[in-house]
């Protein structure tokens, strides 16, 4: 099998890129390779592009450092480390395994990042270790790492990678396996890491000191132990201690980590609590309060979508409302806005394990469903699990792979049970360079439907049963069935003028959100998730039509619909003036124009990307060469005694030096280039790229108007004549 771990090098890229580059381990070197760098200087080069970066940036936040009291505090990592383990039972060679994790890094990092590759082979598994920096020579932004999704990303593509190789995968949950490697039981238990990640973000955003965060670490179960400078977590029934630095590429949990954030918490909470008391008294209201701290304060105050409110200083600093006293909390203020002493009274603390509790509690159910997988899909399968190849829609043929503990069945009839709400990794391998492509379970669900041909069902809407359409779909209500709303897609829905009928694609295994009716054991009740299968029977059993307020509303329903089609209309009608379009044949070749026009911005795009990084690898030996030249002319000029000092004091910047000036041997630049006019081409060249970037968005929403309107002329082709469709409607209102 093959195991992926990575994690932050905070200290010594140096050290770690030594390491894996050991004689010993990798055939006297043979299997250590670096990609845009050489490895014996990469960490000079990781070094330099970090430098340059700053240098550009300027703002510090922007490559990844946090400012607090005007110090910078705990810089995020340097480089990264990633190992890639492989079992003993797969035989796999040295070469082939190293040429597997040059095909991991180019589908995580693309063609952006500096890394080196090397391959152990001193161990009964062979094991590749991968060093790359932190910094993109393309952005000059510092790679996005997050707890737990981005190392499940890397386990998946290798997991599809190996299984492409005809080798095992990375399992999950071994005791669940029966004999026959397939069956198993779902696991009702939460990752340990996982809960801890939570409850300790939930903390961070509340603690004003490290006392604090202990507390509140105790009222949510986490014990904390500390042992020199590592600081353990520990929720009941964990049998281990899991360590501060493994939860956090950033230290934000490490003694350090907890001292800056609370101290950052402190220093915002005092600035907000003096701004609300600066207004408080003039204010009979939350809108009051709102107004008086933007117009005096340029303080923003706005509501979430989970009901919590946020403030938002004139400078971009975001401050969650829940880090206030409970005083200032607005529940509070909306109860005492003429007492003026209010935000000075003494309260009880809150019950922190209650608000966490209801935080957290999941407002729609995550369902799992089972679904078939034809023989065409399934490229290869055994006891490790399968690599399933399907066409999603406006993305292509991708590749993903499915760990064992989602199938079920055997191998002649295989079923996959997949999460709705879970977000799968898959690859799109017809482009230049690999593409990785996160999308829902549920997006997954109908991708393999339809490559099955299982189109889903037209089922028409009871007229009674409509609550309203928007610009982002149609919600229903199904009193009989228990439902206050069920909400459809726009994709999903249609209207048919001429009979004044919604109707809406319903697929068996598709899943649709649905809210059901309050009751007096459960007053606020949470959105479920249907599916298709238990909606149709619901949808299908129609009501009598009766009522003058029946006619009112789908007379309502063919205005609405009405309108959304003038509007359509005109707007169609518009542009195929402007473009002197009068028959179908110039329609389509307006589509063909339009899409090639989109294919040559993403050429451009491309060579634009390659040329940046051509550049920058280049810049970053010219700007420390600048960087470090005043030491160097300065070593020239003293005593030979003075020399040694300095040389002693600056060897790490003459290596830098050094190193730079040795890459800069047989390569075409100007001598004189100082670091300002790099910097200037650099932002023209960002400059150039974003505008491409922007003009790739437009000319993709370009292509889609056209085809839509290529579509709408297709529609219109079929459709009876307008008096005909007006004739039909006035029978329909009188029936």
């Amino acid at each position: 099998m093959a195991i992926t771990k990575i994690h932050a090098i905070n200290r010594s890229t140096r050290d770690a890129i030594n390491y894996i580059s050991d004689p010993r381990k990798t055939r006297n070197g043979e299997l250590v390779e670096g990609v845009h760098c050489d490895a014996p200087t990469a960490s000079f080069e990781y070094e330099m592009l970090a430098n340059m970066s700053h240098e550009y940036n300027g703002n510090y936040e922007r490559v990844g450092g946090r400012h607090v009291g005007g110090q910078h505090l705990h810089q995020a990592a340097k480089s990264y480390h990633l190992i890639q383990s492989f079992s003993p039972d797969d035989h796999v060679t040295p070469e082939e395994a190293h040429e597997i994790g040059l095909q991991l890094m180019r589908e995580l990092l693309g063609n952006d990042y500096q890394f080196v590759i090397a391959t152990h082979v001193d161990k009964d598994h062979i094991h590749n270790h991968i060093v790359f920096n932190a910094y993109s020579m393309t952005t000059l932004k510092k790679f996005r790492s997050q707890p737990y999704i981005t190392a499940n990303r890397i386990k998946e593509i290798s997991n599809r990678l190996t299984a492409e190789h005809g080798l095992s995968v990375s399992l999950k949950r071994e005791e669940q396996l029966d004999k026959n490697g397939f069956v198993h039981q779902k696991d009702v238990h939460q990752s340990f890491r996982a809960e801890l990640r939570r409850r300790l973000r939930f903390i961070a955003s509340r603690a004003t000191s490290p006392e604090m965060f202990d507390q509140l670490c105790e009222q949510l179960g986490i014990t904390t132990t500390t042992r020199g400078q590592d600081r353990g977590y520990l929720l009941p029934d964990q049998q281990r201690n899991i360590r501060d630095k493994s939860l956090s590429d950033i230290g934000s949990y490490t003694t350090e980590g907890i001292k800056a954030t609370t101290a950052e918490n402190a220093e915002n909470q005092q600035r907000l609590m003096a701004l609300i008391d600066d207004v408080y008294g003039m204010c009979d209201s939350l809108d009051d309060l709102t107004f008086m701290l933007r117009q005096e304060h340029d303080v923003t105050l706005k509501r979430q979508r989970n009901g919590s409110y946020q403030f938002k200083f004139h400078d971009g600093t975001k401050v969650p409302a829940v880090l206030l006293p409970s005083t200032y909390q607005m529940a509070y203020l909306n109860e005492h806005w003429h007492e003026p002493n209010a935000l000075k009274e003494k309260i009880a603390s809150p019950d922190v394990l209650a608000e966490y509790q209801e935080q957290t509690k999941s407002k729609m159910t995550n369902t799992e469903t089972l679904m078939d997988l034809s023989k065409d899909q399934v490229l290869s399968v055994d006891e490790k699990g399968t690599l399933v190849q399907l066409v999603v829609p406006d993305e292509g043929r991708l590749t993903v792979h499915l760990n064992r503990y989602e199938l079920r069945g055997d191998p002649d009839h295989l079923q996959v049970a997949l999460q709705a709400n879970y977000y799968y990794t898959l690859t799109d391998q017809s482009g230049k360079r690999p593409r990785a492509v996160s999308i829902r379970g549920e997006a997954l669900i109908h991708a393999i439907d339809l490559d099955q041909g299982l189109n889903p069902e037209l089922v028409r809407v009871p007229p009674q049963a409509v609550f309203g359409h928007s610009d982002k779909g149609l919600t229903i209500t199904l009193p009989d069935a228990g439902y206050e709303r069920v909400f459809f897609p726009n994709d999903a829905v249609t209207y048919d003028r001429l009979h004044q009928q919604y109707t809406v694609q319903v697929g068996n295994h598709w899943h649709y959100n649905a809210t059901p009716f309050a009751t007096l054991d459960d007053p606020a009740p949470k959105s479920v998730s249907l599916t298709g299968a238990a909606l149709k029977p619901a949808l299908k059993s129609t009501q009598p039509m009766l009522g003058r307020w029946l006619i009112a509303n789908r007379q309502r329903q063919y205005m609405q619909a009405q309108q959304a089609d003038v509007s359509r209309l005109s707007s169609t009608l518009g542009e195929l003036r402007a473009n002197h379009i009068t028959d179908l044949p110039s329609l389509g070749r307006q589509v063909a124009t339009v899409k090639n026009q989109l294919h040559d911005v993403q050429q451009k795009i491309e060579m634009l990307h390659d040329k940046i990084t051509d550049y920058n690898d280049l810049a970053k030996f010219i700007f420390t060469r600048n960087q470090y030249q005043p030491i160097i002319d300065k070593l020239e000029d003293v005593s030979p005694k003075e020399q040694q000092r300095l040389t002693k004091k600056y060897q790490h910047e003459i290596n830098m030096y050094q190193t730079a000036v040795l890459h800069l041997q047989n390569q075409e630049f100007n001598p004189l280039l100082t670091n300002e006019e790099m910097t200037s081409v650099i932002a023209d060249q960002e400059k150039t790229l974003r505008s491409l970037e922007q003009s790739l968005k437009q000319q993709t929403i370009m292509v889609n108007k056209w085809e839509d309107i290529a579509d709408l002329m297709d529609d219109l082709q079929g459709e009876p004549p307008q008096k005909e469709q007006e004739q039909q409607h006035h029978h329909d209102i009188e029936r």
